[in-house]
């Protein structure tokens, strides 16, 4: 019955499309059977088991944003109020903190993620330059570093590096990179974000003298399958498929290579912008 019901949907559909492309038509009734058109799909995406994934993920993102920005605001409020000799009570405002920006990541990652494996995600690529991009966002990064007393170095070509990229999706990749290198080096350590450029392609290498990959890990690093179940423990989560996910979409690539005990290294590679 279900099947049925389907071809009827899809019935409507195809009289509703007709409708709206037709050469002569009222801009109300087209309007309307636009809306109908769409809500169509939906059902039929429903039926089909196509469509209530996303809808949902999409829905439970937004639903703990709101209780998110509460606590984030509701620790803000605390700190301004609490005596600054009261250091029992700021350890643990801090940590209300940390673990509210930390859970808002892990919802932002969950979102995109869910929007790359479903190709809903979309990136908007012009001509741009690699090293100016990172060079205005690393003041973000360098505040994470520092915070860890980890050193974060960033070098580039004397020239421009131009690829062809989204200037926003490329600063998220490499931000995750980044990020994920800091976490995981000691302090004392070091972190190099490390901007090449050659006749084809433009690289950015993001290196670190932390505590490296397991060879058991490495070749599914960029798995979420395996990635996912280490969230909560000592692995990179999400973060490093959307990674993936991104620089693919770019038309890019990256790698890694690590040696367990003496860190680690990503590569992203672009193509060079004509």
């Amino acid at each position: 019955m279900s099947k049925s019901f389907v071809d009827m949907l899809r019935d409507a559909r195809t009289l509703l499309s007709n409708a709206s492309n037709a050469p002569v038509t009222d801009p109300v009734e087209t309007a309307v059977a636009r809306k109908l058109t769409q809500n169509l799909d939906e059902a039929i995406a429903r039926f089909e088991g196509t469509g209530p994934a996303v809808d949902r993920i999409s829905v439970l993102c937004h639903d703990l944003k709101d209780p998110l920005a509460s606590v984030v605001m509701g620790a803000g409020f605390l700190r301004r109020t609490v005596a600054p000799q009261d250091d029992g009570v700021r350890r643990v405002i801090n940590a209300i903190s940390r673990s509210a920006d930390r859970l808002g990541q892990l919802i932002s990652d969950f979102h995109d993620l869910s929007k790359l494996e479903n190709g809903r995600l979309s990136v908007s690529t012009r001509a741009c330059d690699v090293a100016a991009v990172l060079a205005a966002g690393i003041d973000g990064l360098a505040s994470g570093a520092a915070e860890r007393k980890v050193e974060l170095v960033f070098e580039a070509p004397g020239g421009p590096a131009v690829a062809v990229c989204d200037p926003a999706r490329l600063l998220q990749a490499i931000t995750n990179l980044v990020g994920n290198a800091v976490r995981f080096t000691e302090a004392g350590g070091r972190v190099v974000i490390r901007v090449q450029s050659d006749e084809k392609w433009v690289r950015v290498v993001v290196s670190d003298t932390g505590r490296g990959i397991s060879a058991d890990r490495l070749p599914t690093i960029f798995d979420p399958a395996a990635n996912s179940s280490r969230v909560s423990r000592d692995g990179p989560g999400l973060g490093l498929p959307i990674v993936k996910g991104l620089v693919e979409l770019l038309n890019g690539r990256v790698t890694a290579t690590s040696k367990e005990g003496e860190g680690s290294s990503f590569e992203v590679t672009l193509p060079k912008a004509p």
